[in-house]
């Protein structure tokens, strides 16, 4: 599934700093077993001593919205894995930070959002996927 109420443009560039393309992105659900249906959100996470390191939770459109509604991806600095809706994009698809502007006012995603209730705390689920991204919401 591809959620066209959130879209963001992303801009190509060669090693030599020439455009290739500029794409208009949204999020899209993964095709995986394990993971079929949900978005991927990436972080990058700097571990006392260690370098830094890339770390992705899956999650529903509902808990999507919930995290959109609480403010944890911006506060955290959390991006999305995305895709253009027409063609082909020519390398792996990027991860962009997606800010709640980028969401298409009255859209269904949109309406999810202001539908959250963020005074109840996050799912059992929800938490536990955001402690693999070392994310610690409160439940």
């Amino acid at each position: 599934m591809l959620l066209t109420d959130i879209a963001v443009e992303h801009t190509l560039m060669s090693p030599q700093k020439v455009v290739r393309g500029t794409f208009l992105m949204h999020p899209f659900t993964n095709t995986q077993r394990d993971t079929f249906g949900k978005f991927e959100l990436v972080r990058d996470i700097r571990e006392p001593g260690f370098k830094e390191v890339r770390r992705s939770a899956f999650v529903t459109f509902q808990q999507l919205a919930e995290l959109y509604a609480k403010g944890v991806l911006d506060e955290f600095g959390f991006s999305i894995r995305v895709c253009p809706d027409q063609g082909k994009y020519p390398t792996a698809n990027p991860v962009r930070k997606i800010l709640p502007a980028n969401i298409k006012t009255g859209s269904p995603f949109d309406l999810a959002v202001q539908s959250v209730d963020v005074s109840k705390p996050a799912s059992r689920e929800l938490r536990a996927g955001m402690l693999r991204v070392n994310v610690k919401l409160e439940g």
